[in-house]
């Protein structure tokens, strides 16, 4: 790829799938196990924490199907 000058391509092809699927899954978790929004005005921290672990899970999945091949 590097040779042939198509890396740069591939990387941001790459870059642009998994922030498309990023969303997805984010939504998706969301949908299947919602958050209230309360929870955000009462305990904001607990509420990070939660939006967080939905996106470090959804990320893993995406680097384990488009990165770690």
């Amino acid at each position: 790829m590097l040779m042939e000058g198509t890396l740069r391509k591939h990387i941001v092809n790459t870059d642009i799938q998994a922030k498309e699927r990023l969303k997805i899954h984010m939504k998706q978790t969301l949908e299947n196990n919602p958050i209230n929004e309360n929870l955000k005005d009462t305990d904001p921290l607990k509420w990070t924490g939660l939006m967080n672990n939905y996106k470090h899970s959804a990320e893993e999945i995406i680097y384990s199907e488009l990165i770690y091949l």
